[in-house]
């Protein structure tokens, strides 16, 4: 998503994936992991409907009094750098999942109105997380075992910004942004990979092994996106 940074806002974070801690006292520790900016027209007026978001992580949940110093701190910050703005949202994920889209837990401010939603689920990315560090410290022998299939891996769609997480024991997770992990399981045949999910029809993807993709042509995606997916292996 296209960003646009107004030049006269100066950030009091240091740079995307440098740890951060802000200078109120007893604010906990955060690392700062991106900023959406709202559109801001020449003369300065913001839109009503326009988001300022930030994305952060954190080493471990918390209680919901410290996400509240967490909310508060940003609500005075983003109010600091952009005059005017009603609607602050930042997203909290837990250390390592971030680029799964899956919060832990959303602090919105919207007018004169404040929420904390905690999403207890994402706490299921950690198998995933730690499976992904543990595969890079694992011997020889192991890791040779791991992609026997070179279908095993973790996929990610740029337009759909879902994942798929596939192992070497057919399991799996499909991974939807803002919501929590799905279990599945799998089964390939030459290009074709028939994926199960718990509470819905198998999907059907062809898989690319030279590219390293995976093409999803389901109805439910033409419908939804007006084109096929494409999941590329990261």
């Amino acid at each position: 998503m296209k960003k646009i940074i107004v030049s006269f806002v100066t950030l009091l974070f240091v740079s995307c994936g440098e740890s951060s801690k802000s200078p109120i006292l007893n604010v906990p520790d955060y690392k700062l992991v991106s900023i959406e900016s709202p559109k801001v027209s020449p003369n300065g007026y913001i839109s009503p409907t326009q988001n300022l978001e930030y994305k952060i992580e954190i080493d471990h949940p918390m209680q919901k009094d410290s996400l509240e110093l967490l909310q508060n701190y940003f609500i005075n910050k983003g109010k600091e750098d952009y005059a005017g703005i009603n609607k602050v949202i930042v997203r909290v994920f837990l250390k390592g999942t971030s680029a799964y889209g899956v919060p832990y837990a959303s602090l919105i401010l919207i007018g004169d109105n404040k929420n904390i939603d905690i999403n207890e689920g994402a706490k299921k990315l950690d198998p995933v997380k730690e499976e992904a560090t543990t595969a890079k410290e694992e011997s020889y022998k192991s890791a040779v075992e791991e992609v026997k299939d070179p279908l095993i891996g973790r996929y990610y769609c740029e337009r759909s910004r879902d994942w798929y997480v596939f192992k070497s024991d057919n399991s799996g997770q499909f991974i939807m942004s803002g919501v929590p992990p799905t279990d599945i399981t799998w089964k390939r045949k030459g290009n074709i990979v028939t994926v199960t999910f718990t509470y819905s029809d198998p999907v059907k993807l062809k898989f690319d092994e030279k590219k390293g993709t995976l093409e999803e042509s389901s109805k439910e995606a033409l419908e939804i996106y007006g084109t096929k997916l494409i999941f590329k292996k990261q």
